[in-house]
């Protein structure tokens, strides 16, 4: 639960400008790190994925601390939930990027 509050935590500071260009947290394509400008603009495109993926994550961690899953179902539901969670953070880092290019020029 707690990582999906982090990722949502750090998408949402880097789009609202606190959580300026770095090397450790938020979307870091080459496009998305080139300037301030294309950081923030990348990660408020990338608000919607990346924020579904936050809340898998979240949703998934308190279905298996809640609910009383035996382990299979515990697995299936880790696996699926963070496949789905990676997939939305690949697709995230592709439209950041995608609007960074644009901010940047080169579309």
């Amino acid at each position: 639960m707690l990582a999906g509050v982090l990722v949502v935590a750090v998408s949402e500071a880097a789009a609202r400008g606190r959580l300026g260009v770095n090397s450790m947290a938020g979307i870091r394509t080459y496009a998305v790190m080139k300037s301030e400008e294309a950081w923030t603009a990348g990660h408020m495109a990338a608000r919607l994925p990346v924020g579904a993926a936050g809340l898998v994550m979240f949703l998934a961690g308190a279905a298996t601390a809640i609910l009383p899953l035996d382990g299979n179902v515990t697995s299936v539901l880790v696996l699926a939930t963070s496949a789905l969670a990676v997939l939305l953070v690949i697709v995230g880092a592709v439209v950041a990027n995608r609007a960074a290019n644009r901010t940047l020029g080169h579309a």
